[in-house]
């Protein structure tokens, strides 16, 4: 108790340099703990299902001329085929996504409880509960999903639905789903773990789907998973499902020279596979883990560069401790045990540093991670933390420490004279700490620049001044109501420069289908996403037109426009060869009416395609408005109100939900913008814990160096020449990790911009920009202590001599 007493004395008695150590350690700490978390939680999925190695989720590939494509979805028919056919699966686990407008709690005792659009609802078969391990508040798990109109609750979805109510009295009571009306047979307890099954309500799957024989048709809201009774068994499942499927749309596929099969992925790696949708990029839970590391590593190197700047001021210290009688071995624990001390403080002021980041940067963080029950690993980390840091960062000191001669303290006749020599680690682990926020300085304007590129680049339309609305679709909200209705009364209005229906030319939605026309070489085919638009479309959205005309109304059973990928697909040589020429689309057969320059249907990561724009009437495939307001900012808060006007009159029943469409293009960077707001943060904590080093370095320098400064100003040096001779040797360190840092961080860079068909080149001046401010901030960081020790009077320092 004496020790940890004298050692919060001495610390005290050093305050800069103990909160210097304190807070670059507590900052360290916490990127570690936030760091493990995230990455504990992404590596926790579908780690406690029972016999998880025999589990399987069975998608869809598709393999074309030079290329293979893989979807989530498969044939609606499969899994009836596999239940029915193979002997070699235990359990077959269809999970259909269905789409509920409305459901209502009808028995509420005050008034009847509403719930629209809610997610996570799904068809499947009683076998889905002998899977996935679900504990049973209520109800009989054998006679679960028997039954038409029944459904199996969460515990979450059941307390949402059915306030106050105790679960066990749950069993019998109804919703109405849509319009129809359910019974609620059982409540599950919601998975405490992370998992692949999401799912909130059960109902079972349908006749109609269940014994449908539709092979074509592979929808992604149709999943499929299968438990195996031999993992040996893998490969001839996967032959048997992959002929079934040939032998069944091999007709139809052929002639688009493509050809379908199915692959499995086991249920362990299902978060992590990139084939499959809405999976996670393992490459960034490494990143993360990098990012950790690397603040740690900082934070240590930070802890002993300022620990070892202080030997030569306690060599005297250390000395008389050993003139009384300490061991090395003593000398080395009191080291520890100080080391122990101040990471145990700075772990105390790393818990609200790192509820603040949690809570200010909630939207990069996994929604779910709070509901994640992780304290036990978190403490064992924590402990194994601590240990580590208080170990590594004190045998270093402790090493130079005991290398202190008596005779050497005993005989000098000030602290500050003590010299061991050049202790070129110091100036090692300055160049690491420098290289490592140069690495990140770089990577982070480098990825600034892409983003920058991604949203101000020309995508073959323009889309500034735009508002998108998704059209009603429920009936209870007017959706029968033609919306051609509110374009006319819109048009009317002089603040709305035009008014466009039919889908986005950029967007996540994918309505495929084939276009087909016959060549000298026979019928050539090809498959393409569709879109469906007004007469008003490309005038909105300013798509340029190489050859042909634009659409009219009288195109809407005849015409169809097409971009130069498609055109040069079916085989045209030229836009203007193919104007005028017949194709077969969705069914009819049409006459190639114009052809567009090429613009992106998705993002950036992926390339353009060949795209068929086709005009028509109908809401179902009209589904969004979109308004062009004028270029002036100040007349918007106008012509929303002449929307909001408008959109009451017709669609009284249904809210006015719009984005403007350059914040929804960014929606679709949602991953990217994440990860760059991440480094971000990163490269800010890297940047300050380098300054914070250098403050506390330059300081020590300083006061060892005070009468030589004093003699310097004596014989005529001037405050510019002291500050430079204070800074040079840590600028000419911050120089050689630039040189070292700057080829990491071009491979980490271009690895990162691979993810990108369109991105930028990366140059030399990308390269010279964060360098020349790295050594700004470096020099600014060192200069107020330089400048103060330049300024002092001579005659303070000298006076004693």
């Amino acid at each position: 108790m004496n020790r940890i007493n004298l050692i919060i004395r001495k610390l005290w008695n050093n305050k800069l340099f103990t909160f210097l150590n304190i807070i670059g350690l507590a900052i360290g700490i916490s990127a570690c703990w936030i760091v493990f978390r995230l990455v504990n939680y992404e590596l926790s999925f579908d780690k406690n299902h029972p016999e998880p190695e025999k589990i399987f989720k069975v998608y869809g590939v598709f393999d074309e001329v030079g290329s293979t494509d893989y979807f989530d979805g498969v044939p609606i028919p499969l899994a009836k085929f596999i239940k029915e056919n193979l002997s070699n699966v235990e359990l077959t686990v269809p999970v259909n996504q269905r789409y509920v407008p409305k459901i209502i709690n009808s028995e509420h005792p005050n008034e009847p409880l509403k719930f629209e659009d809610q997610e996570q609802i799904i068809e499947t078969t009683d076998d889905y509960f002998k899977m996935v391990p679900y504990t049973w508040l209520a109800g009989n798990p054998e006679k679960a999903l028997k039954n038409p109109n029944e459904v199996v609750l969460t515990e979450s979805r059941a307390n949402l639905y059915f306030p106050n109510v105790p679960v066990k009295d749950l069993v019998g009571k109804t919703l109405l789903y849509d319009t129809t009306l359910f019974s609620v047979v059982g409540v599950v307890k919601d998975l405490e773990h992370p998992s692949s099954f999401l799912s909130k309500e059960f109902i079972k799957i349908s006749n109609n789907e269940w014994n449908s024989d539709n092979w074509l048709m592979f929808n992604s809201n149709y999943n499929l998973f299968v438990k195996l009774k031999d993992v040996k068994s893998k490969k001839a499942f996967v032959n048997q499902i992959s002929k079934k499927i040939f032998d069944m749309t091999d007709k139809d596929f052929r002639e688009s020279n493509f050809k379908a099969r199915a692959e499995v992925t086991p249920l362990t790696e299902v978060h992590f596979d990139k084939r499959l949708q809405n999976s996670t990029n393992i490459n960034l839970i490494y990143g993360f883990i990098g990012i950790g590391v690397f603040l740690l590593l900082l934070a240590t190197i930070n802890y002993i560069n300022l620990t070892t700047a202080q030997v030569p001021t306690r060599a005297k210290e250390i000395g008389i401790r050993k003139t009384l009688g300490e061991q090395p071995f003593d000398v080395t624990k009191a080291f520890f045990l100080e080391t122990l001390t101040i990471t145990c403080i700075a772990l105390l002021i790393s818990w609200p540093i790192t509820k603040v980041f949690e809570k200010t940067f909630s939207k990069i963080l996994p929604s779910n991670l709070d509901s994640f029950s992780d304290w036990l690993p978190l403490v064992l980390f924590i402990i194994c933390l601590i240990a580590i840091i208080s170990i590594v960062s004190s045998l270093y000191p402790a090493y130079l420490i005991n290398r202190v001669q008596i005779s050497e303290v005993i005989k000098m006749k000030g602290i500050g004279k003590l010299s061991l020599g050049s202790i070129s680690i110091r100036k090692v682990l300055i160049v690491v700490q420098f290289v490592i926020a140069q690495v990140f300085v770089i990577a982070t304007f480098i990825m600034g620049i892409q983003m920058k590129h991604t949203m101000n680049s020309d995508l073959g339309f323009n889309y500034n001044a735009l508002i998108n609305i998704h059209l009603p679709f429920k009936k209870d909200q007017n959706a029968d109501v033609d919306p051609f209705v509110l374009k006319e009364a819109l048009k009317k209005y002089s603040q709305i420069a035009g008014v466009s229906l039919g889908h986005l030319p950029l967007s996540q939605g994918h309505w495929g289908n084939f276009v087909e026309t016959t060549a000298d070489t026979g019928l050539v085919k090809i498959n393409v996403p569709f879109k469906f638009v007004d007469e008003d479309y490309f005038n909105l959205y300013e798509i340029k037109l190489l050859a042909g005309r634009r659409f009219s109304l009288s195109d809407t059973s005849t015409g169809i426009i097409l971009n130069k990928i498609a055109v040069q697909d079916l085989g045209f040589k030229s836009p203007e060869e193919a104007i005028g020429k017949p194709v077969k689309a969705y069914g009819k057969d049409r006459t190639i009416t114009g052809v567009t320059d090429n613009f992106n249907i998705k993002t950036f990561h992926t390339e353009k395609t060949g795209v068929a724009i086709l005009t028509s009437k109908y809401r179902g495939q009209l589904q969004d408005i979109t308004i062009k307001l004028q270029n002036d900012p100040k007349t918007w808060k106008a012509s929303l109100a002449i929307l909001e006007k408008e959109w009451k009159t017709i669609y009284p029943n249904a809210p006015l939900e719009f984005k403007f469409y350059d914040q929804n293009i960014r929606e679709y960077y949602e991953t990217d913008y994440k990860f760059s707001k991440i480094i971000n943060l990163s490269t800010s904590i890297t940047i300050l814990l380098s300054c914070l080093g250098l403050i506390g370095l330059v300081t020590i320098s300083t006061v060892q160096r005070t009468k030589e400064i004093g003699i310097r100003k004596v014989l005529g040096s001037s405050i510019a020449g002291i500050v430079g001779l204070l800074s040079k040797d840590y600028i000419k360190l911050v120089l050689i990790s630039i040189l070292v840092a700057s080829p990491i961080a071009w491979w980490a860079s271009k690895k990162w911009l691979d993810n990108f068909v369109y991105k930028v080149e990366i140059s030399w001046w990308m390269f010279i920009i964060p360098a020349i401010g790295t050594i700004l901030i470096a020099f600014l960081t060192m200069s107020f202590q330089s400048l103060k020790a330049a300024k002092a009077n001579p005659v303070d320092s000298l006076r004693d001599e």
